[in-house]
């Protein structure tokens, strides 16, 4: 999308999950366990915040699949399809490569099974990119924003419905490994489709809901509409949690088991974005610092997440501090250099806007040098 068509209160929004997102995860990687307690005050609070920042970024980039894929005549043109898939398998392909389990590509056919599950857990970019892929093919097979609101709703609801159904099942058992951790959390992955996969098509169903509206009205329609979408779930969510968790199911993670937490989150969600929205027209929307700050980090979000990744944990060849000294810091300290690695991957972003991106010549130099760079060390 040009940045005169973005939607700058969305990017606002990611960039502060962006934020939270970096922040938790730097910090609770580094910090030394016996320090802090997740069922306490403050840090119960921390917790559940940090159970926002995927929904939230899930949601929001449902949102914007709706304006980013423009139809003509009813249909998505195939240079932006094939866009989004190459995009959807690069995630895929970097979630993997992140967790690569050895140093040269050849030795992974010598590892045992059990070395290769930390290889095969599923995180953030597979989810996305999957759901990604499912959402461009229910591009593809409607007509129009309508119907793909309407399908989008009705799969996000399946979803959250069978999200205890699915998670109480022992894929391992009926799944190939590199299967089973996608709808499994039992060998240590953190997301699964089920429910996650259901943030992003509400947020694709919310998203063609808002593309009715002109773009001067939108914003006071996510304010709106957000509010009173988050105050109907929050209790529904609440009564669905407490009922489910009555029955005493034997969840692994029982937030992401009960899809009454789901639709908890799913409420704030709603929630923080009308509230962020909100600051945003009343405080913000005349400063062009702001504009520019979201609109750079928005458009590069899923750069971010990577390269915070990498500065925390290094490359499979080359550790960095997270990985030598893992949650061995004070608290002190591990905030400092949370806040460090939020600094270093914005500045990154900054950096390879400014030197990189706007010169076209730089791109194909900068993607293809880089990919041949990690072929070496994986086979060298």
């Amino acid at each position: 999308m040009p940045q005169s068509q973005r939607l700058v209160f969305l990017d606002l929004t990611r960039v502060i999950a962006m934020i939270m997102m970096i922040l938790g995860h730097a910090f609770f990687d580094l910090v030394q366990p016996n320090l802090v307690d997740i069922t306490q005050f403050p840090w119960i609070i921390w917790e559940f915040i940090r159970g926002l920042t995927a929904p939230i970024f899930l949601v929001v980039s449902g949102i914007v699949q709706v304006f980013a894929n423009k139809r003509i005549d009813g249909k998505v043109p195939s240079d932006i399809v094939m866009r989004r898939v190459r995009t959807a398998l690069l995630l895929i392909f970097l979630a993997y490569f992140l967790n690569f389990p050895v140093e040269k590509a050849f030795h992974i056919f010598f590892q045992p099974k059990s070395a290769l599950l930390h290889f095969f857990q599923v995180n953030i970019l597979q989810i996305i990119g999957l759901t990604l892929l499912w959402v461009l093919l229910y591009f593809k097979l409607t007509k129009n924003n309508l119907q793909l609101g309407k399908i989008s709703l009705i799969t996000a609801i399946t979803i959250f419905t069978l999200t205890p159904i699915v998670h109480l099942i022992d894929w391992y058992k009926f799944l190939p490994l590199p299967l089973a951790p996608y709808l499994s959390l039992a060998k240590g992955s953190y997301f699964t489709i089920f429910p996650f996969s259901g943030f992003m098509f509400f947020g694709v169903a919310f998203g063609t809901y808002l593309q009715k509206f002109s773009l001067e009205d939108r914003a006071q329609v996510v304010i709106t509409k957000g509010i009173k979408i988050g105050l109907i779930l929050l209790p529904l969510g609440i009564l669905i949690y407490i009922l489910i968790n009555l029955m005493n199911l034997p969840f692994i993670d029982v937030f992401k088991g009960n899809p009454g937490m789901s639709i908890i989150r799913l409420s704030c969600v709603f929630i923080v974005l009308s509230i962020v929205v909100f600051l945003y027209k009343r405080y913000f929307a005349d400063s062009t610092i702001v504009k520019k700050i979201s609109f750079t980090l928005g458009k590069n979000a899923l750069f971010v997440y990577v390269v915070h990744l990498v500065i925390l944990f290094g490359l499979p060849w080359y550790p960095s501090f997270a990985s030598l000294y893992y949650k061995t810091f004070g608290i002190a300290e591990s905030f400092i250099l949370a806040l460090a690695v939020v600094v270093c991957s914005f500045s990154l972003v900054f950096l390879y806007e400014e030197f990189v991106s706007s010169k076209n010549f730089l791109k194909p130099i900068l993607k293809f040098g880089t990919v041949s760079l990690l072929v070496l060390l994986m086979f060298v």
